[in-house]
């Protein structure tokens, strides 16, 4: 299989699938860990390459095993890595004309800086990695790149704005709302996460807090992660604080473990 690695000004938009089909991802490591206050919200203030040393068979279909480095400013791998909520790296693949969403949570070889993840990819096409991560002593990054699993890509899917509204999954669903989406300034996107009518009381805690939600631009130039605000109106209501840089369309997954297993929560905003 042939391999592209390279510096994209960000990735294409998180894919998932909206109500009765939502994906799993299975996180790597431990879900217990420090809390995340309501400060954390801001995404990432700088961008880097993410270095692949795979290059031979990748197929679609079968696990991988990923091999990266993240270079830094000499073009050496780092290698002192801080955790932050409750790894060393989150890395996110997105594909399948953007019905395909990981988190993956890589091995970091503290003597090389060489990060190891397994992953299936699903289906041929483009996929776009985004490695998460934070240097010891300075402030938390992105580093992105793509891999290219023969064949052509699914054709992105056509955006349109769903929210306020219900998204209901396997064993889950969520009434997601908005306040104060303008550009420029933190909204607070809330999920109130039901089984049927009832309320979800039971969620389990990923990466330190409960829930995660990775949000990027339909013209795939803006990318933020968010984690929840430390104080919840009820123990079903999971609320996060993100910022929108511009006016525009994006797509978001809010990712909620309950059972042991992380459900995909999708969603589409306009912002104006």
């Amino acid at each position: 299989m042939r391999l592209i690695v390279g510096l994209l000004l960000i990735g294409l938009l998180v894919g998932c699938r909206k109500n009765n089909d939502p994906l799993k991802d299975k996180p790597h490591g431990g879900d217990e860990g420090h809390k995340h206050g309501g400060d954390e919200h801001a995404g990432h203030k700088a961008l880097g390459s993410l270095e692949l040393q795979t290059r031979e068979g990748i197929k679609a279909g079968e696990p991988t095993m990923l091999r990266l480095t993240i270079p830094d400013a000499k073009g050496q791998p780092i290698k002192a890595l801080a955790v932050f909520h409750d790894a060393k790296v989150h890395l996110i693949a997105i594909g399948c004309g953007l019905n395909c969403f990981a988190h993956l949570h890589p091995e970091v070889d503290p003597a090389t800086g060489i990060l190891t993840a397994n992953h299936t990819f699903p289906a041929d096409g483009v996929y776009h990695l985004f490695a998460d991560y934070q240097e010891q002593g300075k402030q938390s990054m992105m580093a992105t790149a793509r891999v290219e699993v023969a064949g052509d890509a699914p054709a992105a899917t056509k955006l349109k704005p769903d929210v306020p509204g219900l998204f209901t999954g396997e064993k889950i669903a969520a009434r997601v709302s908005f306040e104060g989406a303008k550009p420029r300034a933190e909204a607070k996107v809330r999920f109130e996460v039901l089984e049927g009518d009832n309320p979800v009381t039971d969620l389990d805690p990923y990466m330190g807090a409960m829930g995660n939600l990775v949000i990027v631009s339909a013209d795939a130039k803006q990318y933020v992660q968010a984690h929840p605000e430390a104080k919840a109106d009820a123990k079903h209501v999971v609320t996060f604080g993100a910022a929108f840089p511009s006016a525009g369309t994006y797509k978001g997954c809010g990712q909620f473990k309950r059972g042991g297993q992380v459900r995909i929560m999708p969603f589409v905003v306009q912002i104006s």
